[in-house]
Parts: C-alpha cells; sequence; structure tokens
C-alpha cells in the first residue's frame, strides 16, 4: 500500500512499530515526471516538482489487517487538512 501525508519521516517511523509490517520505503508520487522523473529530497522540498512524499508499506494481512494499518495512518494524518509541509501538493492526486 502506498501513504502520502506530506512528509514521509514520521510516518514511516511510526508504521515500523506495528506488528505485521515487513517493509517500509520511502518515495515520491503524483509530480511532474516529464520534468523532474527522478526527483531528490531536495528537488522535492523546493516545492516545484509538485511531487508528494509517500511511504510504501508492505505488511501481512494475517497479523495486521488493512483496516488496522489505515486506522492507524489516519490518526496521524488527516486528510482534509490538506497538505502542512512545505505547502507541497501533489498534481491530480489530491495530496
Amino acid at each position: 500500500i502506498l501513504l502520502g501525508a506530506g512528509c514521509f519521516w514520521h510516518v514511516e517511523f511510526a508504521l515500523r512499530r506495528l506488528p505485521g509490517i515487513r517493509y517500509t520505503e520511502v518515495g515520491y508520487a503524483g509530480g511532474d515526471d516529464v520534468n523532474h522523473p527522478h526527483p531528490t529530497y531536495r528537488d522535492v522540498c523546493k516545492g516545484d516538482t509538485h511531487h508528494a512524499e509517500v511511504v510504501k508499506v508492505v505488511f501481512d494481512p494475517t497479523i495486521l489487517e488493512v483496516s488496522k494499518l489505515l486506522d492507524c495512518f489516519f490518526a496521524m494524518h488527516d486528510a482534509t487538512m490538506g497538505i502542512r509541509a512545505l505547502g507541497k501538493t501533489a498534481v491530480g492526486s489530491g495530496q
């Protein structure tokens, strides 16, 4: 599952501690891939690539139900508040 919350560091840190999490990886999604096909953290922080910071989460659904994973995620992130980390938004994603 791919989760975006404006800043991936705190999300990855918290989710790694849940039972059933097998792997996490941070990255970027939803941005200008034509002009920025391989954005760096610095590029994204500048705000002109329009990428969102995301966390890829691989988990064992026999240990951690997806609903519980999402409950934990949404406890950290209120999607109705918009992106607060450096004012970033991912083009066309609602993030």
